[in-house]
């Protein structure tokens, strides 16, 4: 349980189950309506049962609940990725949000916190993530420890330049076949 100095903000962080996915949805629509992308929202919560849940769960989440209400007021997702050179999954911290009502008491700070344990109980030597250069939440990973990497860039091949080099592949394996 973790509590502020100011207004008494009761909560707890838990693994998301599959009841939690509503909420789960709702907060990452928030975020993207925040960033300007829910544009590129697709999931359905088939979709996050299947990835989030089940056998081949490709991500874990976990939820800031108010104690008072039960309510799901924040929401920290990650994955695993293998990284070669390293020995063992590097965890990528995916979403991190608190309802803009209940922010400034700790719960952004638990989430993380719990992300970190995580990653310290995968055997990760690091918890990465990629943030929009405009993005306000800069400061708050500044001062939780997060450093940023300045000689990398983050790249993305997506659309027609996609679909255009895609289709490279096929006309290079129809030479060769």
């Amino acid at each position: 349980m973790a509590e502020t100095e100011t207004t008494a903000v009761s909560f707890r962080v838990r693994a998301a189950q599959p009841v939690d996915i509503p909420a789960l949805m709702r907060l990452k629509r928030l975020l993207a309506e925040g960033e300007d992308s829910l544009h590129a929202v697709r999931a359905n919560e088939a979709h996050w049962l299947r990835d989030g849940f089940g056998t081949g769960a490709g991500f874990t989440a976990f939820v800031a609940e108010a104690d008072k209400t039960g309510a799901i007021i924040g929401m920290a997702t990650c994955s695993q990725r293998v990284v070669t050179g390293w020995n063992g999954p590097v965890l990528f911290l995916q979403d991190l949000i608190v309802e803009p009502t209940h922010r400034r008491h700790g719960i952004a700070r638990a989430l993380t916190a719990r992300v970190a344990a995580l990653a310290r109980e995968l055997g990760s030597p690091i918890v990465e993530l990629t943030v929009r250069a405009d993005n306000p939440a800069q400061g708050f990973y500044l001062h939780n420890g997060f450093q940023p990497v300045p000689q990398c860039l983050t790249f993305v091949l997506a659309g027609p330049a996609l679909a255009a080099l895609a289709d490279e592949d096929r006309k290079t394996l129809a030479r060769a076949g």
